[in-house]
C-alpha cells in the first residue's frame, strides 16, 4: 500500500554502515547501534529506525538512526523526508519481523516494475507491530 506521508524528524543515535558488514554478526554496527539507543533513551513505547544518506557503490553504503520523535538533548535531529512511501508490516516481535519483512522487500523489488528511491527509509515499532516504510520513486 502507497501513502503519502508529511515530512518530520527524529532524535537518535546513528552509524554509517554497509550490506558487507551487516551480513555479518561479527562486524555489523547495527547490533551495537540499539544498544547505545536503549543506554541513552530507556525502552520507549514507539520507536523509528531510519535508512539515508545511500551511496550507490559496489556495496549499498546508507547511514541508519535509531530514535524517537520526541527532541532529546543527547540526540542527533534527522529528518525522514515527505514524500510517497510503499507500507509493508507484520505483528509479533520486530527482531524475528523486521528480517523478514525485508526479505519479503527485497523479493517484492526484484519482481515489481515500481522502483525504491533509496532516499529515506524508515522502520516504526510499537508493542508488537512493526512497519517499514519505503520511500518510491514517482
Amino acid at each position: 500500500m502507497i501513502q503519502e506521508i508529511e515530512e518530520f524528524s527524529i532524535y537518535g543515535v546513528s552509524v554509517k554502515t554497509d550490506e558487507e558488514l551487516e551480513s555479518d554478526l561479527n562486524s555489523s554496527l547495527i547490533f551495537p547501534l540499539w544498544k547505545k539507543f536503549h543506554s541513552i533513551f530507556g525502552a520507549p513505547d514507539e520507536i523509528y529506525s531510519v535508512y539515508y544518506d545511500y551511496k550507490n557503490t559496489h556495496k549499498l553504503e546508507y547511514k541508519i538512526c535509531v530514535g524517537v520523535k520526541n527532541p532529546h538533548e543527547k540526540g542527533e535531529k534527522i529528518c525522514i523526508k515527505g514524500g510517497k512511501y510503499m507500507l509493508f508490516e507484520g505483528f509479533g516481535k520486530p527482531e524475528i519481523i523486521a528480517p523478514k519483512l525485508w526479505q519479503n522487500i527485497n523479493e517484492f523489488f526484484k519482481n515489481s516494475s515500481l522502483q525504491r528511491k533509496f532516499d529515506t527509509d524508515f522502520e516504526f515499532y510499537t508493542t508488537n507491530k512493526t512497519q517499514i516504510y519505503i520511500s518510491m520513486k514517482e
